[in-house]
């Protein structure tokens, strides 16, 4: 069990994320942030939570809506100081905000990182960093 947590912490796909939904419903998700690991699956964003890493939710992410950094008010807390909160929608219509540490961007957004992908939200929020 503590062997699959290790490989699982030390994977490069994997991050540090909490996850909360914004608009809409889905089992296992409310308004407050929940504290995981993600990693991406194409465009599917899957939560591990537990000593043994288990993955605990599949969401079904239809499109990047946008990205931010994160403000106080949000209260992320455990990302470090430049947490970044990406917001998406998923294929049932709900709402779900993904928030991570800054230096994760590019794994935390990998299935929108191509330039065709982008919208220009997340154009103009990675051309300041």
């Amino acid at each position: 069990m503590l062997f699959r947590r290790n490989n699982t912490i030390k994977n490069p796909a994997v991050f540090k994320a909490r996850v909360r939904i914004t608009d809409g419903q889905f089992p296992g998700l409310k308004g407050t942030w929940k504290k995981c690991y993600g990693a991406w699956v194409t465009t599917v964003f899957t939560t591990r939570k537990g000593l043994p890493l288990f993955i605990t939710d599949v969401l079904p992410v239809a499109s990047l809506d946008g990205v931010r950094d994160a403000v106080p008010d949000d209260g992320v807390k455990g990302l470090g100081d430049t947490a970044i909160v990406a917001s998406f929608t998923m294929v049932t219509g709900a709402k779900i905000d993904v928030a991570l540490a800054s230096d994760a961007r590019a794994v935390g957004l990998k299935p929108w990182s191509g330039p065709a992908a982008q919208t220009p939200e997340v154009v103009a929020s990675t051309a300041l960093a």
